[in-house]
């Protein structure tokens, strides 16, 4: 019997050993790793090369469901182009979807947009100065995997079969002309950051001559040497069968020949003058001068265990400077981040008051910088380094989704760079990171002060256009630098951050104190079954909408919304209560002092915010899953039992008087942004500007203000129960959650006395307008053409106006973009606003030449008047439907709880019902080509459009 159960025992645990190898991925194998170990790719990755070159990586993914994310990657960009075929590799990327063999004309764009998919987001592409992307985000369901086929036949034809047409090609300069002028740059230092190389030579979008001087024989002979089968490779990731898609893939792709002239692509190196390359600019809104000392050196990419230690070690080095910097009172910040190719900038960005003052700090940059070379850093100080590193460096093991993964599989294709998941190589990374020494971190600084010495750009804003002290010069700078690094120094006193031992703070029992279940409180009760929601309507007029979902951090997020805001409000009454909700969250909660309070929701990770619109107040909350009964006190007793803090109300509403009439930066530059004084106009004149009250505060308001009326209207706005909605979404157990929300906001008592409500509706102005202001870019327009007026709210008017929206988007792509080559991305937005405004704005925005928008204006009047006169096909209205319905599986998945929760507040704030949300096909059905034709007969009225424009053109 002995011997049966000894044998018994060691059987047992060999058994559960081979699980545990199985189960723990390289945990038993972790003495072995080494820093040349390559980092694994993510679990169930499939990586193979077809005979002709072409290589896959195909890795299954669950989430979203219903969905495939496909992209080819080129190792071609506009660094491959010849001089006189600058830009070419961008106008090539448009011809792919401008004509192929199988697909001519727009065909590819019309097919895949007959699944659902929409040109722009989910057919696109992109080209670099290494790469050429092409992307197609499919959806992807058991009985519609034809789509997969037609996929490849696509990548077939964009890799092998591209039909250059004279004409055509001709005509899609202008697009690519029009996308030129659009694109700002949007860094006032690009050029100096570039440096002077191939890459500055060959920017992907080209020159306007380049692009005019392109045609289609100069494509050919790029898209010929370059496009060939060992120069791409295709990724794969959702919900695939690998066999499958192994078989397709070679069957299609496969039979592409490889090329007999196939030579290696080049690598081109970023490279920068010797010595110090110099950028002045001025600005006059800045309170500081500031010069970025930026020294270009070799990144590292993550291919290997030593590279994750090696970029640890680095952001210690940062760490380090820092918090140096701030300990002595240096005015500088310092990070380090890939820019370009294989080059990371190094950046110290220092800051001064005048020339003499950041001539002083950047010697006392060189100073601390040189004293950690030469000394290097204490034990202490090491010590506090790597435990702060490691507090922040952990796996991350949680279910990503697809679109998500394939961006770290293009840096993986592009650069090799591969992202650390398994857990046991992060255990590794981790103990490397706790041997650091000294001498590591010193050797990091030290490559990069030498690259200092060979090659360094400044990047100078000074402040003013005169100063008596004259502009900072690069030989100032560089003689400030050698003046710190000559400086006597002693070894860093390093004094330890205080490890204060912080006593658990006692649960205020008015948070932690359960409120008792009563089923009688429930007025009504519903499962949404399609939607995964509850909805439960309690007999004080409280509404819960939860949706669980699988977020990885079991959070609950919760918001509640009510009716009210400052908008239904007189202009004496809202003054009167200027900005209560402010002054009131001050206070905390009554029961609770307010320091006691606030080490409370720190300590256990609780969160709220209250805030309030023209029409609408909301309180915003969140909590671990396990903290309901705390969150949902909190949120009750924050909405019926806010406490008054007299003393800070008294100091805020003192410093509100003192800054009235001045101006802060941020004023400054607001009022010299075009773009928001354009916005401005608009919202004027469609009401979105309905409370102004700020514009006539005054000294005597403020000093009237009353803490205790201020708390009187916040208690009656947040603590009706009538007009209250609160959404939950998050990683929760309903059977849990529920009965604590349940009882919690049933307390809430009904209100004798409402707030008033102005539910009328705000009725748009008939009349024609037009505003232009002087800004945009060289020889362009930018035109906003606003059509609003009234709707009556309902999902399915909402989704009329969106579909009209995608109609009037289909119509200008198609005519003044693909037929006249007039702009290049033409836009129209949508905004809706259904309780209690009912109104509704298109907003068409086109950048155009500036002479041409005469004829852009004619064709958008043209193109509005054929809609009004003939419906759209019920083909083109099908298409459009099976896109909302692929884009509400994609957005609304079941690890989207930020996004279902944005969707049950735009809901419930504009007039949509639940049961029309569930049925939501059934509400796309309901709409035909005359539907929509009706609408827009009655919605968009060319005579009445408000137009708003910037321009360059006197």
């Amino acid at each position: 019997m002995k011997k049966i159960r000894k044998k018994f025992i060691l059987s047992t645990f060999w058994l559960f050993f081979i699980f545990g190898l199985l189960f723990s991925g390289c945990a038993f194998a972790q003495p072995s790793l080494s820093g040349d170990r390559l980092i694994s790719l993510p679990r169930g990755t499939v990586e193979g090369k077809l005979q002709n070159g072409l290589r896959y990586i195909i890795l299954p993914n669950a989430l979203p469901r219903h969905c495939v994310e496909v992209r080819m990657v080129m190792d071609v960009g506009s660094l491959q182009e010849e001089d006189d075929q600058r830009g070419g590799a961008h106008f090539l990327e448009h011809s792919a979807f401008i004509g192929t063999k199988h697909f001519p004309n727009r065909s590819l764009i019309d097919y895949f947009e007959g699944h659902g998919m929409k040109f722009g987001r989910d057919i696109n592409a992109f080209t670099g100065f290494d790469r050429t992307i092409y992307w197609l985000s499919l959806p992807y369901y058991s009985d519609h995997t034809e789509i997969l086929d037609s996929t490849f036949l696509a990548l077939h034809d964009w890799l092998s079969e591209i039909e250059f047409d004279g004409a055509r090609v001709k005509k899609e300069r202008g697009v690519i002309v029009e996308e030129l002028r659009g694109y700002q740059q949007n860094d006032d230092f690009y050029r100096l950051k570039m440096g002077h190389n191939r890459y500055s030579e060959r920017i992907p979008l080209g020159t306007e001559h380049d692009i005019n001087s392109i045609d289609s024989d100069r494509l050919k002979a790029f898209y010929k040497r370059w496009y060939n089968p060992s120069h791409a490779t295709v990724l794969i990731v959702g919900q695939v069968n690998v066999p499958e898609v192994v078989e397709k893939l070679t069957h299609t792709l496969g039979s592409i020949p490889s090329s007999r002239d196939d030579k290696p692509i080049i690598k081109f190196d970023m490279s920068y003058a010797k010595g110090a390359s110099w950028m002045h600019i001025v600005d006059s809104i800045q309170s500081d001068s500031k010069l970025e000392v930026i020294v270009p050196h070799t990144t590292c990419v993550r291919r290997t265990l030593q590279d994750v230690v090696t970029k640890q070690r680095m952001r210690m080095l940062l760490q380090c400077l820092d918090d140096r910097f701030t300990t002595d009172g240096v005015k500088c910040n310092v990070s380090n981040d890939w820019y370009l190719a294989n080059k990371d900038h190094f950046v110290l960005s220092i800051r001064g008051t005048s020339t003499i003052d950041l001539e002083r700090q950047i010697s006392a940059v060189s100073a601390e910088c040189h004293r950690l070379l030469r000394f290097g850093v204490s034990h202490d100080e090491l010590q506090q380094l790597v435990d702060s590193r490691l507090n922040h460096f952990a796996s991350d093991t949680t279910q990503n989704l697809s679109a998500n993964i394939c961006d770290d599989f293009v840096d993986y294709i592009t650069a090799g760079d591969r992202t650390l998941w398994m857990p046991c190589e992060v255990e590794w990374v981790r103990q490397q990171v706790a041997m650091t020494t000294s001498s590591q971190l010193q050797q990091l600084l030290g490559d990069v002060l030498k690259q200092m010495r060979r090659s360094r750009l400044y990047a100078y804003t000074s402040v003013k256009k005169d100063t008596k002290e004259g502009y900072l010069t690069a030989k100032k700078a560089d003689e400030a630098w050698r003046m710190g690094e000559k400086q006597q120094m002693k070894p860093y006193h390093f004094q330890r951050k205080e490890q204060v031992t912080e006593m658990r703070v006692k649960a205020p029992m008015c948070l932690v104190q359960p409120a008792t279940f009563m089923s009688e409180s429930i007025k009504s009760q519903q499962q949404w079954g399609d939607l995964g929601i509850e909805e439960v309507i309690l007999k004080n007029g409280v509404r819960l909408i939860l949706r669980p979902t699988i977020d990885e951090d079991s959070v609950i997020s919760l918001a509640a919304i009510g009716r009210g805001g400052t908008a239904d409000l007189s202009l004496p009454q809202q003054l009167k209560v200027y900005d209560a909700i402010s002054y009131v969250d001050m206070g905390g909660l009554s029961k609770v002092a307010n320091d006691s309070l606030l080490s409370y929701m720190t300590q256990e990770s609780l969160s709220m915010t209250v805030g309030e619109d023209a029409f609408w107040h909301q309180l915003l909350a969140s909590s671990p899953s396990n903290k309901a009964t705390e969150l949902f006190n909190l949120v009750y007793q924050k909405m019926c039992f806010p406490g008054i803090n007299r003393e800070d109300f008294k100091e805020t509403v003192a410093a509100e008087i003192e800054d009235l009439g001045k101006d802060t930066i941020l004023d400054k530059m607001l009022s010299h942004d075009i773009d928001r004084l354009m916005t401005m106009t608009i919202d004027s004149l469609v009401g979105n500007s309905v409370d102004n009250s700020r514009s006539y505060l005054t000294k005597s308001v403020l000093e009237t203000l009353d803490i205790d009326t201020l708390t009187n209207y916040y208690k009656r706005l947040f603590g009706d129960p009538s007009r209250l909605t609160i959404v939950m979404t998050g990683n929760f157990s309903m059977r849990e959650v529920l009965p604590k929300a349940i009882a919690t906001f049933a307390q809430m008592p009904k209100q004798t006395v409402p707030l008033p409500l102005n539910n009328t509706p705000f009725r748009v102005g008939k009349e024609m307008f037009t505003k232009g202001f002087d800004g945009g870019n060289d020889h362009q327009t930018l035109v906003n053409y606003v059509f609003a007026g009234n709707y009556s709210p309902s999902l399915r008017n909402s989704l009329c106006l969106k579909l009209i929206r995608d109609v009037l988007q289909d119509r200008l792509l198609k005519v003044l973009r693909e037929r006249e080559n007039l702009v290049y991305s033409p836009f129209v937005d949508l905004y809706y606003n259904g309780v209690p405004q009912q109104k509704y704005e298109f907003m068409i925005t086109v950048s155009m030449k500036d002479g041409n928008q005469q004829r852009v204006e004619y064709l958008l009047q043209d193109i509005i008047n054929q809609l009004k006169t003939t419906p759209i096909t019920a083909s083109e209205l099908n298409k459009m439907k099976r896109s909302f319905l692929v884009t509400k599986d994609k957005v609304l998945n079941d690890k989207a709880p930020s996004e279902w929760k944005t969707a049950l507040m735009s809901l419930v704030k504009n007039g949509e019902s639940l049961h029309d949300f569930e049925h939501y096909a059934m509400c796309l059905n309901e709409i035909t080509p005359k539907t929509l034709q009706e609408m827009i007969n009655e919605l968009i009225v060319w005579n009445q459009r408000y137009v708003v424009y910037k321009t360059q053109k006197k």
